[in-house]
C-alpha cells in the first residue's frame, strides 16, 4: 500500500466544422470553402458546434472532446479531457475522448518543437490553459444561444452537467438542442474562465478512463490489429551495430507453412534522418510463422566499422575526449572565476561518474500495422509522435499528409521507445514493397537488440571547500552524445550549440546550487553508437553525478548534508520545502536502528520540484532498499491519480538504475538479449513506497512523467554511503563490494 498525500501550501480560428469520427480515428479533412467540398466521413456535421480544435458538441446530445497527445498508459487523455471536460461544465461519463480528426493542424502542433508529438513531461503543463480556453469557449457559445433562446440576460443563464439553466425559471436545455444556434455565434476571444474553486474535477479525479479496458483484456492495442489480407513481419538484423547483408539464403524459411514473402530491407539511405539497420524481413500469415521463417533464414553479414566496439571503452574515450584542449565545450553556467577559486583553495575534492547504456524496454515491444490503398496510407498503433509517421510515408512510399491517415492507439509503455523512426521507416517500407497490409513486430529480443538506447555518460566534477567548510567554487563537466542526433542531424549546429535535451539539470533553469564560482558545461562526444530517447533523458546522469558529490562535499566539510544543500539553494522557496518535507517523513533527524542508513538527493525539472530519500539496511552483509519517500512540488495536480502514477513508476525506474540497468556491447555485438539478463523492477522487488503531493502553484500545473526517476540512484548511493562509508560512482551499484573508496 502506498500512502499519497496532498497538501495546498498557504499563501481561432480553427474549422467551422469537423469529421463525424469515432475514437482512436484521424484523418484529413477538407477546409471550408476548398474546392471538391467532402462528402463521406469526413463531411461536416448539419448543426454540430464546433468552436475550436478541441470540441463538438452534436444536436443529438454527443459530446466529444479532442485530446491531441498520445496516452502509453500516462493517463495523458484523462487529465487533458478531465480539463476540457471541467470547463465545458460536463462528467467524463457524458463525453467521448477522441484523437484529432486532422492530426497534422497546426492547434494539435508542439508549441516547443513544432510537429505533432507527445513527450518531455509537457503535455498537461503546456496545453492546460489552451484546454481550459477551448471548453470555456464553446460553453459560452452554449449559455449565449440559451439566453437568446429564452430572450433572458445571459447572466441569468449558468451550465451544468451538459445542460444550460435559466436560474429565475428552472427552464433548462441539453447542449445537443443548442448546438445549432450556438454553431452560428463567433466564439468569444478571450472566454471567462471558472474559479478554481468551482473546480469538480481538476484536481478531484483519481479514476483513469481505461482502467477498466485494461484490468478486463478489452483494451485494443497495436498488437491486437487484424485486417483482410495482412502479412506479419519480423525482421533479422546484424548481430553487429551496423552490419549490412552480403547474401541470404530464403528456401528454408519459405518453406515454414503460412510465409509468405522474404525481403532484404535496406538500410536507410544516406542522409536520411533517424534511419533504420538493414535486415532481412520475413513476411508471413501469423506471427509464429515468421518468427520460425526467420530462425530458419541463412544470412551472411557484412561487421562494418562497430565490430571492434567494446562499450567498456566508453568511459576512457570519454575522459579522453575531454582532456582535449579543442573539446567542444558548450558552457551551460558561468559565474564568478571558479578555474581560480579551484586553484588557490586548501581544499579540493574531485570525482568522476559514470553511467552505462540503457534500454527502454516497455511491456509491449514496438509494433505498428501499415496499410496503403489507392495513394492513401494508414497507420494503427501506439504512435507517440505521429510527425514521425508522416516523415516515414514521404520518406519510405512518396506520400505526402494529406494522405495519411492515422488510428492512433493507446501504447502499451514508451520511455522514449515510441518517439523513435527506425521502426515506421522499416513498416512503411515493408508495405510499401510487398503490396500487402504490415504488421511489423518486435519482440522483447529486437527491443533489446534494436540499438538506440539511452547513450552512457561520463561526468567529471570539482568542488572548492573554504576554511569553514562553505562551498566556493563548483566545477562540472558532463561529457555524451547529442540526444537528438540521430533523428535531427545538424540539431546542434546553431551558435550557443546547446543541446538542452543532453543538459538538462545542468542549466541554468534547472541547477539548483549557487555557489560564489561555477562554471558548468557539456562537452559533445559522438562514438558512432546510435543512441535514442529514454524517460528522463540527461537528467538521470546529470543529476546522479550533481547529487552524488553534494553528498560528498557534505561530508566532507563535516555538514549535514539537507542543511548543506538548502544552504546554496538561495530564492528557491518551493525547492527547499519540498527537500524538508520529505526529510522529516523519512526521519531524518531521528534515531536509526543499527544496520539503517538515510541518503537524499533532490533536483527540479519541468519546472517541478522534487526530493526522495533512500532508507537502507544492511542485514548479515546483505543491503536492502527499505523505504523511499518521496515528496513531489508539481504545481496544481490536474488528476492526482496519474501524478500518484507517474511519480511511483519513476521510482520504480531509478531503482532499476542502481540496481540492475546495464546495456553491454562487446566486439560491436549487445550481449543481453531479454529480461532474463537485463532484469527490470518487479512488484516483489519493491521496498516501501511513501509518496507526497505538495501543490506548490495551484494556479498552474507541471511535468510530472519523468521529474521522479533522476534522484533515486544518487539517494541510494548517498545512502549506501552512510551505511558503509564507500562511494558508488557508477551504476549498476555493486552492493557486495561496497562501491569506490
Amino acid at each position: 500500500m502506498t500512502p499519497v498525500t496532498i497538501v495546498q501550501p498557504k499563501r481561432r480560428m480553427f474549422l467551422q466544422s469537423a469529421a463525424l469520427l469515432g475514437a482512436g480515428l484521424a484523418v484529413g479533412f477538407v477546409l471550408p470553402g476548398a474546392a471538391g467540398a467532402a462528402a463521406g466521413p469526413s463531411a461536416p456535421a448539419a448543426g454540430m458546434l464546433a468552436p475550436n480544435a478541441f470540441v463538438r458538441v452534436f444536436p443529438d446530445d454527443t459530446i466529444r472532446l479532442v485530446v491531441h497527445k498520445h496516452d502509453s498508459g500516462t493517463g495523458t487523455r484523462t487529465a487533458l479531457g478531465l480539463v476540457l471536460a471541467e470547463e465545458l461544465e460536463v462528467t467524463l461519463e457524458q463525453v467521448e475522448i477522441i484523437t484529432p480528426e486532422h492530426p497534422f493542424f497546426k492547434d494539435y502542433m508542439h508549441p516547443q518543437w513544432h510537429v505533432f508529438s507527445t513527450g518531455g513531461s509537457t503535455s498537461v503543463m503546456l496545453e492546460y490553459d489552451t484546454l481550459r480556453k477551448a471548453g470555456a469557449s464553446a460553453r459560452t457559445m452554449l449559455v449565449q444561444a440559451a439566453a437568446a433562446r429564452w430572450q433572458v440576460p445571459v447572466d441569468e443563464c449558468h451550465a451544468r452537467d451538459g445542460k444550460v439553466i435559466h436560474a429565475a425559471t428552472g427552464r433548462q436545455f441539453g447542449y445537443g438542442a443548442l448546438a445549432t444556434e450556438a454553431a452560428r455565434l463567433a466564439p468569444p476571444k478571450e472566454p471567462r474562465l471558472k474559479d478554481k474553486k468551482d473546480f469538480r474535477l481538476i484536481g478531484k479525479l483519481h479514476r483513469k478512463l481505461d482502467a477498466q479496458a485494461k484490468v478486463t483484456g478489452k483494451q485494443t492495442y497495436g498488437i491486437d490489429v487484424k485486417l483482410p489480407g495482412m502479412l506479419v513481419a519480423v525482421i533479422l538484423r546484424s548481430p553487429v551495430v551496423g552490419g549490412r547483408v552480403r547474401r541470404f539464403d530464403a528456401r528454408k524459411a519459405l518453406a515454414v507453412p503460412g510465409v509468405r514473402q522474404v525481403l532484404k530491407v535496406p538500410a536507410a539511405p544516406a542522409g536520411m534522418l533517424g534511419g533504420h539497420q538493414e535486415g532481412v524481413a520475413v513476411l508471413a500469415d501469423t506471427y509464429w510463422a515468421a518468427k520460425l521463417g526467420r530462425d530458419a533464414l541463412q544470412v551472411q553479414w557484412r561487421n562494418g566499422s562497430f565490430a571492434r566496439f567494446d562499450s567498456r571503452d566508453v568511459p576512457a574515450l570519454q575522459r579522453a575526449h575531454l582532456a582535449r584542449k579543442d573539446g567542444p565545450l558548450v558552457r551551460t553556467i558561468g559565474k564568478g572565476d571558479a578555474a581560480r577559486a579551484l586553484k588557490s583553495s586548501g581544499r579540493v575534492l574531485r570525482a568522476e561518474y559514470t553511467m552505462p547504456y540503457k534500454v527502454p524496454n516497455p511491456l509491449e515491444p514496438e509494433c505498428v500495422v501499415v496499410e496503403i490503398v489507392d495513394g492513401t496510407i494508414t497507420y494503427w498503433g501506439g504512435l507517440q509522435v505521429p510527425s514521425n509517421a508522416q516523415f516515414a510515408a514521404a520518406a519510405m512510399a512518396g506520400i505526402g499528409q494529406d494522405k495519411v491517415v492515422l488510428r492512433e492507439l493507446v501504447g502499451g509503455g514508451s520511455f522514449g521507445a515510441r518517439e523513435s523512426r527506425h521502426w515506421l521507416l522499416e513498416a512503411t517500407w515493408l508495405a510499401k514493397a510487398s503490396g500487402r497490409p504490415v504488421k511489423l513486430m518486435y519482440s522483447r529480443e529486437d527491443e533489446v537488440r534494436g540499438l538506440y538506447y539511452h547513450a552512457a555518460t561520463y561526468t567529471k566534477v570539482s568542488g572548492a571547500l573554504d576554511a569553514e567548510g562553505g562551498l566556493s567554487a563548483l566545477k562540472l563537466r558532463a561529457v555524451s552524445p547529442a540526444s537528438p542526433e540521430e533523428w535531427e542531424p545538424g540539431y546542434t549546429d546553431r551558435k550557443d550549440r546547446m543541446d538542452y535535451s543532453t543538459t538538462e539539470a545542468i542549466c541554468r533553469w534547472d541547477f539548483a546550487y549557487q555557489p560564489d564560482h561555477l562554471d558548468v558545461g557539456w562537452v559533445r562526444h559522438e562514438t558512432g553508437m546510435p543512441t535514442g530517447w529514454y524517460r528522463a533523458v540527461s537528467f538521470i546522469p546529470n543529476v546522479f553525478a550533481i547529487e552524488s558529490f553534494m553528498d560528498e562535499l557534505a561530508h566532507a566539510a563535516g555538514r549535514d548534508p539537507l542543511a548543506f544543500r538548502t544552504g546554496y539553494m538561495k530564492g528557491r522557496p518551493r525547492h527547499v520545502a519540498v527537500l524538508e518535507q520529505a526529510a522529516r517523513r523519512a526521519g531524518w533527524d531521528k534515531p536509526r536502528a543499527p544496520g539503517r542508513a538515510l541518503g537524499i538527493a533532490t533536483n527540479q525539472a519541468y519546472n517541478s520540484y522534487i526530493a526522495i530519500v533512500a532508507e537502507l539496511e544492511k542485514v548479515d552483509d546483505v543491503v536492502k532498499v527499505r523505504r523511499i519517500t518521496c515528496v513531489a512540488d508539481c504545481g496544481l495536480a490536474v488528476h492526482p491519480g496519474s501524478v500518484e502514477e507517474q511519480l511511483y513508476g519513476g521510482l520504480m525506474w531509478g531503482l532499476g538504475h542502481a540496481l540492475h540497468d546495464r546495456l553491454d556491447i562487446e566486439n560491436g555485438r549487445v550481449v543481453q538479449s531479454n529480461f532474463h539478463d537485463y532484469p527490470v523492477m518487479r512488484m516483489a522487488d519493491m521496498p516501501e513506497i511513501d509518496i507526497t503531493i505538495v501543490e506548490g502553484d495551484t494556479d498552474k500545473p507541471s511535468g510530472v512523467g519523468e521529474l521522479s526517476n533522476p534522484g533515486v540512484a544518487p539517494a541510494i548511493a548517498n545512502a549506501l554511503f552512510a551505511l558503509t562509508g564507500r562511494r558508488q560512482r557508477s551504476t549498476p551499484f555493486d552492493f557486495s563490494a561496497g562501491g569506490d573508496a
